[in-house]
């Protein structure tokens, strides 16, 4: 995972902020990686106060930001096969903030502002045939120790609710997320900043 600080140009207008520029990322630390099959799809949801989604692990890699003025408190879980499996990490985000997000590690958020539009750049396109690809852990598992804001009145789909305890996650392999040829670098395997 790779945290991104962004620039956000402010004045009594609003504010304007250059989410993605490849050319200027790279360098950076972007993989070049999430490029290399041509494919690329931009996802936003817009939720509450409250609202908490997750944690999906899906297989493509994601670059994560907030597309408005609303704040998330950003979780994952990598469920990725290794030694890291297993491992939370969770920061504030808003516009100020991107983040990229290797294939296999479980995306989730909790609404901390009054609304949010949270945007998500993903290397593959949606198809209901990769479903069975997807990873799924429950938000709740005390096992992992989230630290949620107010949990108690968080809005949480029934599906979300209903996914498995880490213990009961098949961990990820290589092999579902990069197909056979595990055409993959060393550096998308990492987790954490």
């Amino acid at each position: 995972m790779i945290k991104f600080d962004i620039p956000v140009h402010g004045d009594n207008r609003g504010w304007f902020k250059e989410n993605f520029q490849k050319e200027k990322m790279l360098p950076l630390g972007f993989p070049e990686s999430f490029f290399a099959e041509g494919k690329l799809q931009n996802n936003v949801s817009f939720s509450k106060k409250n609202v908490l989604r997750g944690l999906h692990a899906e297989p493509w890699d994601k670059y994560i930001s907030v597309a408005d003025g609303g704040r998330v408190l950003g979780t994952w879980v990598d469920l990725r096969e290794g030694e890291s499996f297993g491992h939370v990490y969770q920061t504030i985000i808003d516009a100020s903030v991107g983040m990229y997000i290797p294939r296999g590690v479980a995306n989730g958020f909790q609404v901390l502002s009054d609304t949010v539009s949270y945007s998500y750049l993903v290397n593959d396109y949606w198809a209901l045939e990769l479903k069975p690809k997807y990873a799924f852990v429950n938000y709740a598992d005390p096992a992992l120790d989230i630290k949620w804001e107010n949990l108690d009145a968080a809005e949480v789909s029934e599906a979300d609710k209903n996914h498995p305890l880490l213990k009961d996650v098949k961990p990820v392999t290589k092999e579902v997320l990069y197909g056979k040829s595990n055409a993959f670098s060393t550096e998308d395997w990492k987790f954490g900043l």
